[in-house]
């Protein structure tokens, strides 16, 4: 009789601290929507109402489409450990051959294009730096280079002949444009949050990322996961090619590494995003992180601070203070 009681006694513990625990949580999702909303009005009243204008809102939300695709990406190659540093590279040849093909083919071929030359390139990647054991971001920087030399070359051969590297002109753009740019990014979380969430491929991954000794003794093949989850991870970086190749129309070759720059946003976004990982769910907290950072910017537009230098100062404190706020619950060496 006594162990029946007990084990009762037992049960309604466990369930009342389970209660507690959920409630705690339902706090901190509350307390972090109140906090992300308190900046926006303050900078609508400072700016007077400009900034919370419905087509200054659904501005932000456009711009923040192509960041949320390749922090996705991200999600699926730096969870594993990879740190991949021609992804930017990697987006400007993508984009090229993206243009191409949807001037001859229209919107298959912009898509196709974008994902095949990522998903190509990205395995390129991932096959030589578990062959050569290389860092993998010494790797992705020797990478980076090479791209940007493709690309640069091909652009010159294109001035060369009197033409623009790619340019869309009135073909495939509605991709880039309300409403199908809203729809798409709706697709690509629902993608996102299954294969992170829901497959064998997310969960290898994680596993990988957080121990991987311990995922080898837990039967997970270490190299399958990591190349799985980089190819899913490039095919959200093809996407955002697409896109960004719709949206802009055109895409400019660049070298020096200056490539690197052009993924810093994204970065931020996603180191944002890991902040938010203890509250939301790290797909959904991309699109919460991708449109605080595209805010940031705007404000800064808004309020007149030059798109050069001042604003690449705010990039570049950006990327440092959402790496410290994703660090912020690791104890241990930060990689």
């Amino acid at each position: 009789m006594k162990s029946v009681e007990s084990e009762k006694s037992y049960s309604l513990g466990k369930f009342q601290e389970r209660r507690f625990l959920v409630s705690r949580y339902d706090i901190k999702k509350l307390l972090s929507v109140i906090l992300i909303i308190i900046p926006y009005i303050i900078f609508n009243i400072f700016t007077k109402g400009r900034f919370m204008e419905s087509s200054n809102i659904l501005s932000i939300l456009v711009h923040a489409v192509v960041p949320a695709f390749v922090a996705w990406g991200f999600c699926f190659i730096f969870t594993s450990g990879i740190m991949d540093l021609s992804i930017g590279a990697i987006m400007i040849l993508a984009c090229i051959v993206s243009g191409i093909l949807a001037i001859k083919i229209g919107y298959f071929g912009l898509i196709l294009g974008g994902i095949l030359v990522s998903f190509a390139l990205e395995y390129i990647n991932l096959k030589c730096m578990i062959k050569t054991k290389i860092p993998s971001w010494v790797f992705g920087l020797g990478m980076a280079m090479i791209y940007e030399a493709i690309g640069a070359l091909y652009g010159a051969s294109q001035l060369k002949l009197g033409k623009q590297v790619v340019s869309l002109g009135v073909t495939a753009r509605k991709l880039g444009s309300i409403p199908w740019i809203i729809i798409v990014l709706a697709l690509g979380l629902i993608m996102a949050y299954i294969i992170f969430n829901r497959t064998s491929i997310g969960f290898d991954i994680r596993a990988v990322g957080s121990n991987r000794e311990v995922a080898k003794m837990m039967g997970v093949d270490v190299t399958k996961a990591i190349i799985r989850g980089g190819l899913v991870g490039s095919v959200f970086i093809g996407l955002a090619s697409a896109i960004n190749e719709s949206y802009a129309g055109r895409v400019m070759p660049t070298t020096g590494l200056n490539s690197i720059a052009l993924i810093f946003i994204h970065l931020a976004v996603y180191l944002l995003a890991q902040a938010f990982e203890q509250i939301f769910n790290l797909t959904v907290a991309v699109i919460i992180s991708s449109v605080i950072v595209e805010s940031l910017f705007n404000i800064l537009t808004i309020l007149g601070v030059p798109s050069g230098t001042w604003q690449q100062v705010a990039v570049g404190a950006c990327v440092i203070v959402c790496g410290v706020l994703a660090q912020r619950h690791y104890k241990g060496v930060v990689k």
